[in-house]
């Protein structure tokens, strides 16, 4: 005799962790794993699947417990490309302080015929 358990989509004690097999895309996107307060009364929400886009174009749909460790590699390229970005738009040019420089030269100008009178 089997059960309705025994069925390998059925086989989590959460119901929104459930892989169903025809699901598209939309559906994926659309399927929540919690949706419930928590202890302090706020209230979570974890999406069973996380919708990737690649540069390329194409959208993929990585479980939330089976995909961990690649969400966690994505989530991790991200955070390395975006503070390379940061990185590189911090490298500006600097210039020179053109105002301050004549104002430095009028000064020392200035006190060189002072100094030289008084030695």
């Amino acid at each position: 005799m089997t059960r309705t358990t025994d069925n390998i989509a059925y086989r989590s004690c959460n119901p929104g962790d459930r892989i169903l097999p025809n699901q598209t895309l939309e559906e994926k996107a659309n399927q929540l794993a919690v949706d419930a307060p928590d202890i302090t009364g706020d209230r979570i929400t974890v999406p069973t699947y996380f919708i990737i886009e690649y540069p390329d174009g194409e959208k993929q749909a990585l479980h939330h417990v089976k995909d961990a460790k690649k969400i966690s590699s994505l989530i991790q390229q991200m955070a390395l490309n975006e503070s390379y970005i940061e990185s590189k738009s911090a490298k500006q040019a600097h210039f020179i302080n053109w105002t301050g420089m004549i104002l430095l030269g009028g000064l020392l100008v200035l006190t060189v015929p002072i100094l030289v009178g008084i030695f």
